[in-house]
């Protein structure tokens, strides 16, 4: 079969990622919007890269493992903006105290309100349904997030995250990569630029995943710094308030790679996949990121010690804890409908332009009061998805 289309697109899509990079090995300083749009034009090539290395690693380990393989490169540039805020909190304090906290609530929100909910719309049109389903081997995504929640509601009543604190988050997330390379392996009908990986010999195409997968990784890594900050001039230019900046126009750039890369998969009618990215990435920010950010709190100040949390913070765990819970409620039948999607981005909407602490406990509670009677509703699925993790540990 001749590839040629699919090469140049390789190529093509490979090439838009170099005038970002050789500008950064050559030290040249472009202007704040031209810095802009070659690291994120950067940034979307990546994450094209990842997408087809994504699909093609299915050849050969689990669904699951290689999602959340992609989960984990994608959501590089969030560690390295919150991994800045945790260490310059840790040696200067002051605000970055709370600036790390504000980007990484702010980061696993904006997944949910804007990328869960944007997903199942773009799901609906392509389906020309009013409802999608998605199959068991998101079970395991779902699981752990569940467990990360319920975790998570205690930080807010504690007032700081400890390095105990950190350790659970952190090994919630290693027990969910382990297991994952354990689930079921499924057969994928590629097309395209995957297509054409897959009909490499085994060494070849195995080769061309990592190095996809790695140069795709370093490429996002070296651009969303400059992507944040041009985005961030233009909200200080525009009057905008620095901390609202900081939660959310910071993580809008940096969580664009798995937006990308999930849309890309539904267009594929990969319902399934497309969803397993978004859970997978919220899976990682919600164990992994948390844990993270304690610990270089620490390391960055010499001494263990626990990240604060003021009033503010506290009420913002709250509220990423309650949409976090009502997102896991909602996908626990492994569906999501129209009026589903419209409440997570609507309820997100409304605490975007009303950011007030009145506000903040209201959408939090209304989350809850939400969320509880459809986890009475769907108990059986949560025992089903105990189950599906109970497989994969024996």
């Amino acid at each position: 079969m001749d590839f040629t289309k699919e090469k140049f697109q390789l190529l093509a899509i490979s090439s838009l990622t170099l005038p970002w990079l050789i500008s950064l090995a050559f030290n040249y300083h472009h202007p704040a919007l031209t810095q802009t749009l070659l690291s994120g034009l950067a940034v979307v090539s990546a994450s094209f890269l990842i997408s087809w290395a994504a699909e093609t690693a299915e050849m050969d380990v689990p669904r699951s493992f290689s999602l959340a393989i992609v989960a984990l490169l994608a959501v590089l540039p969030e560690y390295a903006v919150d991994g800045y805020f945790a260490w310059k909190a840790g040696s200067v304090g002051g605000e970055y105290v709370h600036y790390a906290t504000a980007n990484m609530t702010g980061a696993n929100r904006l997944l949910i309100g804007i990328g869960w909910s944007l997903v199942a719309f773009i799901a609906f049109r392509t389906l020309k349904s009013k409802e999608v389903e998605l199959d068991d081997g998101i079970r395991l995504e779902i699981f752990f997030l569940f467990l990360a929640t319920l975790y998570a509601f205690t930080l807010p009543l504690k007032g700081h995250i400890s390095p105990f604190d950190a350790l659970v988050f952190v090994s919630l997330y290693a027990i969910y990569i382990y297991l994952s390379t354990k689930a079921e392996r499924e057969e994928v009908e590629v097309g395209g630029v995957p297509a054409y990986l897959c009909s490499l010999k085994t060494e070849t195409r195995r080769l061309s995943v990592v190095v996809l997968f790695l140069f795709a990784g370093f490429t996002i890594l070296m651009s969303v710094e400059a992507f944040s900050e041009g985005l961030l001039e233009t909200a200080r230019i525009a009057g905008i308030d620095e901390f609202l900046a900081v939660q959310w126009i910071a993580p809008l750039a940096s969580e664009s790679p798995e937006l990308i890369v999930a849309i890309y998969f539904v267009r594929r009618f990969r319902v399934s996949a497309s969803m397993n990215v978004l859970i997978s990435s919220k899976v990682n920010q919600w164990t992994l990121l948390i844990g993270t950010i304690a610990i270089i709190y620490s390391i960055s100040a010499f001494k263990l010690q626990s990240l604060p949390l003021d009033a503010r913070q506290s009420e913002e765990v709250l509220l990423t804890a309650a949409q976090s819970l009502f997102a896991v409620a909602i996908l626990l039948d492994l569906k999501i409908s129209w009026k589903e999607a419209s409440a997570l981005f609507l309820l997100f909407i409304v605490q975007l332009l009303f950011p007030g602490v009145e506000v903040r406990y209201i959408i939090s509670a209304i989350y809850i009061i939400l969320s509880l009677p459809i986890l009475f509703a769907k108990r059986k699925e949560i025992v089903e998805s105990f189950r599906t993790v109970k497989r994969l540990i024996s």
